[in-house]
């Protein structure tokens, strides 16, 4: 995965989070807790048959460091050269990778998910968008109803904290302060509304939504 980010007209645009499995022993996790990707490559040796990785992260509590390292059957990197898809790792955080995706259109995105839960990888989506040359962007207002006070307060909290920005500017320990909860309760809360979103704009599109258009959730 390279830069640029993605940015294809035409094609379906996601942000996912992804969570390695221990075994892969990503290099770029083990740089630090938080911070970007500015460089990374994928070498092969075609004699060999090995696979190097070499990648710049930028910590946001320290210097850039160099990293590199032999890839494993357990990193996630990979999975995105076996897809048609143009993928950039934009930066990691507590474990997590933050990935950009365009794929061509949501059967290849679910080719992508999975061959990353093939390498044992934990999977989410954090944002979705989809657009086309000359298309009218139109936004699509999701049902909230099921949605509690307690998960829209600390959505709001996240939101303002920065969660949700690539790379986050805050983490779940502190929205968890803010809140004056846990640490699992932020999270559960979080997952609760994140996946009602997917859920509703699935049923969306079964329901005809006409695309392409980018989705997110309506006040209510």
């Amino acid at each position: 995965m390279s830069s640029p980010k993605p940015n294809a007209d035409g094609h379906l645009r996601v942000v996912l989070a992804v969570t390695p499995s221990p075994d892969a022993s990503c290099h770029i996790l083990g740089s630090g807790k938080r911070g970007t990707v500015t460089k990374r490559d994928l070498r092969s040796d075609d004699d060999s048959g090995e696979c190097t990785c070499k990648a710049e992260a930028s910590l946001d509590d320290g210097p850039a460091q160099l990293v590199e390292s032999d890839v494993t059957n357990g990193c996630v990197c990979p999975a995105f050269r076996e897809h048609d898809c143009v993928a950039s790792l934009d930066g990691f955080e507590d474990g997590t990778l933050i990935v950009s995706v365009a794929v061509p259109d949501r059967e290849e995105l679910t080719s992508v998910v999975a061959e990353l839960r093939e390498r044992g990888a934990t999977v989410k989506l954090r944002r979705i968008d989809s657009s086309a040359v000359g298309s009218d962007r139109r936004v699509l207002r999701l049902d909230a109803d099921g949605i509690t006070e307690k998960q829209r307060e600390a959505v709001q909290v996240a939101a303002d904290a920065g969660y949700y920005e690539t790379p986050r500017e805050a983490d779940l320990s502190e929205l968890a302060d803010q809140l004056g909860v846990s640490r699992s309760a932020v999270s559960q809360r979080l997952t609760a509304v994140e996946t009602k979103l997917v859920e509703e704009l699935v049923q969306a599109e079964k329901n005809g939504w006409p695309g392409p258009q980018p989705a997110s959730v309506g006040d209510r």
